[in-house]
């Protein structure tokens, strides 16, 4: 099944869509309009946000004490996930200008929404899809509101598969089987034995829809790795500075590496071809082998091991794939040695 996502086709034998995510990295207008520029000008199909408005991040957190576990170049830290939803915010007037200001530079917009009132608003100014982040993955009312919009659908595939099931079949049932399931390894950053590729796999073999990959760990690797088994979409953090001590920043790339990210990403895809390239050969007949006789062979003889050589090119004479074939044929001829074998020499 192929999804589509502004004007880009998600899934099989489609360029994996590539999303780029300044989350928690920005802390305005400014800065968001920077990023979504940078993401353009590397040649990304989406740019992806989290739509807080003003008092959004109060109203979410009933307790404002919670905090967040995550790494940095200079160690462990921690940060109230108040703060880092609260940098969030932007007006409903800003989200309506950085809608249009990344689809004029042709992007993709995919947001995740806090709120059933976010999911109007974003209906409204016209964002291309809809993430269900992983913290309202078992929020069955949003998710049917969510699916209702008819947009794609990205579900965070962090909790177990009951609630990804229950997820799904809340938008099978609405009517919208625009989905794509995303593997998120957990973590900021996630360690390397946390990222788990091999999910994508059981995913594939579990739903019909495409299957995304969200990196939670420093640098690229893991994204080239995962489009090797099969990822149809990529979403991977930016930040203008990733040395900025906050949750999301370390595992981030900043707006100079993005650019090449999104070209290895191209090129990987190239490399990865078609496996039906099995099918035919791919060597050339100068490289093969024809059967020449080793010694000289009289008329009447019969042909055994002994007889046969092998020797480029292999369309010079009898192949040598056919050498189970010519064995105790006889010669009709004397074949002098050197000779490349001729179906005509033999009976």
């Amino acid at each position: 099944m192929k999804i589509k996502i502004g004007n880009k086709l998600v899934g099989n034998n489609e360029p994996c869509l590539i999303s780029l995510e300044p989350s928690a990295t920005y802390s305005n207008l400014d800065e968001a309009k920077e990023m979504v520029k940078a993401v353009a000008l590397a040649g990304a199909d989406a740019i992806k946000f989290q739509t807080y408005t003003p008092g959004d991040a109060d109203r979410i957190m009933g307790k404002k004490d919670i905090m967040v576990d995550f790494t940095t170049a200079t160690g462990k830290k921690q940060e109230l996930v108040y703060d880092a939803l609260k940098r969030r915010e932007l007006t409903k007037d800003a989200w309506r200008e950085l809608v249009r200001y990344a689809k004029e530079l042709n992007l993709a917009f995919i947001t995740a929404p806090v709120f059933s009132e976010t999911i109007d608003f974003i209906v409204d100014i016209k964002v291309d899809a809809i993430k269900v982040s992983k913290g309202d993955i078992n929020n069955v009312l949003f998710i049917e509101q969510i699916a209702q919009t008819k947009l794609p659908v990205i579900l965070d595939g962090r909790e177990k598969f009951d609630d990804i099931d229950r997820a799904v079949k809340i938008c099978e049932k609405n009517g919208n089987r625009q989905i794509i399931i995303m593997h998120c390894p957990s973590g900021y950053p996630v360690e390397n034995s946390g990222v788990h590729l091999k999910a994508i796999s059981a995913i594939q073999e579990k739903y019909e829809y495409p299957v995304g990959f969200a990196d939670h760990s420093p640098g690229d690797i893991m994204n080239y790795a995962a489009i090797g088994l099969g990822a149809s979409m990529l979403e991977k953090t930016i930040a203008i500075d990733k040395t900025a001590e906050h949750v999301e920043h370390f595992m981030s790339l900043e707006l100079d590496e993005i650019k090449d990210f999104v070209k290895n990403v191209r090129t990987i895809e190239a490399a990865m071809g078609d496996p039906n390239i099995l099918l035919k050969s791919r060597v050339e007949e100068s490289a093969k082998r024809s059967l020449v006789a080793k010694k000289d062979v009289k008329k009447g003889e019969k042909i055994t091991v002994d007889a046969l050589d092998f020797r480029r090119p292999g369309d010079a004479g009898i192949s040598v794939a056919d050498g189970f074939t010519i064995l105790n044929k006889t010669a009709t001829m004397d074949i002098p040695k050197g000779t490349f074998l001729q179906w005509n020499m033999l009976n």
